[in-house]
């Protein structure tokens, strides 16, 4: 099996890669985030591509890791573009999977074949391949991943407003 993975999706369920992205750390949020999936994907022949928002500081030296490809979205496009992109253009996309907590990619992917995963499951799969490392810290599965994104935006934003 082959994945394509949301990067940032992923890293905002990481509690280290969180706030690392909120202080602006964004080369060292991509390493982990690398490091982490490669760790919860045992098959080294598997095709893994990571893609993420890019901004002016957010391409690293490496296009690649260890058998890992990185791809960065170009304003104005998005890692959501690249990635339903990706879906629609590949052939034999039913070996691959997507994983995302967007939903609207999530039906994308599943409308044209492929297997999908929210990050919340990928990153269950890897905690139990890795039963010895430390967990993921979090309650991320008793949340409503759209309340989750509502709290994001107004912490990042500083929004008093509960409307």
């Amino acid at each position: 099996m082959n994945f394509i993975v949301d990067g940032y999706n992923l890293a905002f369920k990481i509690e280290q890669s969180s706030q690392k992205l909120k202080d602006g750390q964004t080369d060292l949020v991509i390493k982990q985030v690398v490091h982490f999936v490669k760790s919860g994907i045992k098959n080294k022949r598997s095709k893994i591509i990571i893609v993420f928002d890019g901004q002016a500081n957010t391409r690293p030296a490496k296009s690649s890791y260890s058998g890992i490809s990185l791809l960065f979205s170009k304003r104005p496009q998005t890692a959501d573009d690249i990635i339903r992109d990706f879906i629609r253009k590949t052939k034999n996309i039913g070996k691959w999977t997507v994983v995302s907590s967007d939903n609207e990619i999530l039906f994308t992917a599943q409308d044209h074949g492929a297997q999908t995963m929210k990050v919340t499951e990928f990153i269950q799969m890897r905690n139990k391949l890795l039963p010895g490392q430390r967990k993921l810290s979090g309650n991320f599965n008793k949340q409503n991943p759209q309340n989750i994104d509502v709290e994001y935006w107004r912490q990042l934003f500083n929004s008093g407003n509960d409307s």
